[in-house]
């Protein structure tokens, strides 16, 4: 049975593209990705008839498994002994990619636990969740604020806009890529059947947007229609996407925490936790060497502050670097008056051609008395 496999290896082949290295099996059985890279996993190994028993306990587990179903029908194509031509068929192909990113990501999952974001540089210790949004793995991360550091508590397979990533006006069926947040939760029940079992609205167009002029409006992270369990990874006009149970347990990990950053990224690279000073520092260190006016402190946000009008003892809570085609920095400052009136201060910093940097746009809003703390009006005395 196992020649067969090796001189047809049409099943795996079609739908990942891949060669067959050793195969991480996913933990968590009860679980309906790790069930479905198990059972590829099985067949890669040969054992085809535990293979079909294993996608049998999905398929029965999970009805709406198209893959399951797919991979079913093929291994039973496979064991009759016929021949097998590939499908030129969307909908296969649509299929084909999802395992596709679900196989590479499980490969990779344990070799990236101790890595987070690069673009992650600094998050305030105020936000205790922050999503990151893989666009080339269509994953969506969920981390935690623990001591300091980002901690990664789950993962989820995502769907993203038909026409890729970079939205830019109303109807390109891109999804954006850029710094927004969570803004509000609309349950399944007062939505289209499409959106599934909710939504969790996003602020796109953001300031910068504005800034820029994209258009477009209702991005937002919601489950999936009646009939699948997920789409294929290209599949929203825009919106981010999971499958209904994975957007309840996300729903339920968020509680009622509101404002939570997500970022949308379409290069991610990842980095160790202890490399994020160092990659802050720098990052700091570039923008106020650029800065028209220094003052004598070796302070770098000492510098920015008097340099862009913020009172004395202004900090930065974040950091972050901005996804997309031009090289950006975001910051958000609290920036406390001797009087106690708190700003929220964001910037948007652009990369010059001379390699310099400068401001692109800046915004503020005062911070509500309720969301500030006896320590952040000590920072200012």
């Amino acid at each position: 049975m196992k020649d067969l496999f090796l001189k047809r290896p049409l099943l795996l082949a079609l739908l990942i593209g891949l060669a067959l290295p050793s195969i991480v099996r996913a933990g968590g059985e009860s679980n309906y990705e790790a069930r479905l890279i198990a059972s590829v996993d099985t067949i890669a190994s040969g054992n085809w008839s535990d293979a079909l028993s294993d996608l049998n306990s999905l398929t029965t587990d999970f009805p709406l498994s198209r893959i399951g179903h797919l991979l079913k029908a093929d291994l039973l194509f496979s064991l009759s002994g016929q021949a097998q031509a590939r499908s030129a068929d969307p909908a296969i192909a649509e299929l084909q990619n999802q395992l596709r990113l679900r196989w590479s990501y499980v490969q990779s999952s344990e070799a990236k636990r101790e890595l987070v974001p690069a673009k992650l540089l600094q998050i305030s210790d105020k936000i205790p969740f922050v999503l990151y949004a893989d666009l080339p793995a269509s994953r969506l991360h969920l981390f935690a604020q623990q001591h300091g550091a980002l901690v990664r508590l789950s993962d989820y397979y995502i769907t993203m806009g038909r026409a890729g990533a970079g939205k830019e006006r109303e109807g390109d069926l891109k999804t954006p890529v850029g710094i927004y947040q969570i803004n509000g939760y609309i349950p399944g029940g007062q939505l289209h059947a499409r959106y599934g079992a909710g939504a969790l609205t996003t602020n796109y167009p953001n300031s910068l947007d504005r800034f820029l002029n994209r258009t477009g409006y209702g991005i937002w992270l919601h489950g999936t229609e009646p009939g699948w369990i997920n789409r294929g990874p290209r599949a929203s006009e825009g919106c981010l996407t999971l499958s209904n149970p994975d957007f309840e347990q996300l729903l339920f990990q968020l509680g009622s925490h509101q404002d939570i950053p997500i970022v949308i990224d379409d290069a991610p690279r990842w980095i160790k936790t202890q490399d994020l000073h160092q990659a802050k520092d720098r990052v700091l260190a570039s923008i106020t060497a650029s800065a028209a006016r220094i003052t004598e402190s070796s302070d770098h946000q000492d510098a920015l502050a008097s340099r862009y009008g913020l009172d004395e003892g202004a900090r930065i809570t974040d950091l972050v670097l901005q996804p997309g085609k031009q090289e950006r920095v975001f910051a958000r400052w609290l920036n406390t008056s001797q009087s106690g009136a708190a700003l929220t201060v964001e910037q948007y910093w652009h990369h010059t051609g001379d390699g310099g940097w400068e401001i692109l746009l800046q915004t503020s809003e005062p911070v509500p008395a309720p969301e500030r703390s006896t320590s952040d009006l000590a920072q200012s005395d």
